[in-house]
């Protein structure tokens, strides 16, 4: 899996040359066969192909511009993680809630870019239509790890009953905020589990037939950066300096499964 978070109208060009040379060196999964072949049903592909299945976080406008005007023309479907209690803030008030929890007061709500706004719920109604899938980024993007047991049910249950509810359908993948291992914890990762099907963490690594469904891992990529760089990190060149927070993050799931 491949993750993205904004991306930026000067990023536009690389952001297709990489996917252009996805779609032709590795290919593209969707969410649906990623599941399918994680549930080790019959999805035949060549033994050296490792296709890419694109996943975007926070739920930025922008990646609504960049699904219609380059992930369609390679005919791309992607899951798409948002945030349904910042996505329901308007104007001031989104802009204060992406500053303090997605930039954790990095930077000052009046600095960020003009254009950064999170997609509203007619853009997700109309990702939906297009075929991409629409996942769970928590209620608000908060820490799972910095939060109370009774703050876990809204930033996770409650999450995807508004989704649900919001988009007509059965919200079924998760990623948690921050995505690192210090993010999840088993206490999480049960609450993540009694709701939902699959939990995609920001741990590099490749996934397989073998993955627990909620340990799927992702390679974190920046469009800007060279394309040298992007290709030896989807083809796994640094996925050993992580072999120790893929083993934690497989505990939590496995624990959670029989808790």
């Amino acid at each position: 899996m491949l993750l993205f978070h904004g991306i930026e109208d000067h990023e536009h060009d690389a952001f297709d040359r990489l996917v252009a040379y996805i779609a032709r060196e590795h290919g593209v999964i969707s969410p649906t066969e990623a599941v399918a072949e994680s549930a080790d049903q019959d999805v035949v592909r060549p033994s050296w192909c490792l296709p890419c299945l694109f996943t975007f976080d926070d739920g930025f406008g922008s990646n609504f511009e960049v699904a219609a005007s380059i992930l369609d023309r390679y005919g791309v479907k992607a899951l798409f993680f948002v945030c349904p209690g910042l996505t329901d803030l308007e104007g001031d008030m989104q802009r204060q809630a992406v500053a303090r929890q997605l930039f954790q007061g990095r930077i000052d709500a009046e600095d960020l870019p003009s254009g950064m706004r999170l997609m509203n719920w007619d853009e997700l109604c109309n990702l939906k239509s297009q075929g991409h899938v629409i996942g769970c980024h928590g209620m608000r993007h908060q820490r799972l790890t910095e939060i109370t047991k009774e703050e876990l049910v809204e930033e996770v249950e409650a999450a995807g009953d508004l989704l649900d509810t919001r988009l007509a359908q059965k919200t079924d993948w998760y990623a948690y905020a921050f995505g690192d291992i210090g993010s999840i914890d088993r206490l999480a990762m049960e609450a993540i589990s009694r709701r939902f099907r699959y939990c995609r963490s920001g741990v590099r690594g490749a996934n397989g037939r073998q993955t627990n469904r909620m340990a799927f891992c992702a390679d974190s990529l920046s469009p800007g950066a060279p394309l040298s760089y992007q290709k030896l990190l989807i083809e796994g060149a640094v996925d050993v300096l992580y072999v120790r927070r893929r083993r934690a993050l497989e505990a939590f799931a496995v624990k959670a499964a029989i808790t």
